[in-house]
């Protein structure tokens, strides 16, 4: 079901200076970076390392671009930090509907476009013991897009 942990995305009001601590703090460059208008965010990948599954590890850095997205109002609610853990899988699909099955709501009546041309979709909050968690199927990443 579920191979990796595949990002973890982190709200931040200033990407640019997100992007600078984790370049000069611990050497993280931008693996990618795009503006998913869908969500209201500009965002950057910084990538951490591969996996087994042929995959990868990022932390997803997130500033919305209006104040209607749903990481403005959590950035006014909560400040900057931690706003989702993310898990890879090869077929979001069925790993959404088997865990609807378990009775964890999924936000998403489809999956949609994520990152890097992935598919997303999340689960609700409150069925995740207080974690924001969305399930990913990365697209094949051939090389970087800045």
């Amino acid at each position: 079901m579920l191979t990796r942990i595949d990002h973890i995305g982190i709200a931040c009001f200033d990407l640019d200076k997100t992007v600078e601590f984790y370049r000069a703090t611990y050497g993280f460059e931008v693996f990618h970076s795009e503006v998913n208008e869908e969500q209201g965010v500009r965002e950057a990948m910084l990538k951490i390392n591969e996996t087994s599954d042929g995959g990868a590890s990022y932390l997803q850095l997130l500033e919305p671009t209006r104040p209607d997205s749903t990481v403005a109002k959590w950035l006014d609610k909560n400040g900057e930090g931690v706003h989702h853990i993310a898990f890879g899988t090869a077929d979001v699909d069925q790993d959404a509907a088997d865990i609807k099955d378990r009775g964890v709501r999924v936000l998403y009546e489809e999956p949609r476009r994520g990152s890097m041309g992935s598919r997303i979709t999340f689960l609700h909050p409150k069925d995740c013991h207080g974690v924001l968690t969305e399930l990913v199927t990365s697209a094949p990443v051939e090389s970087p897009e800045h």
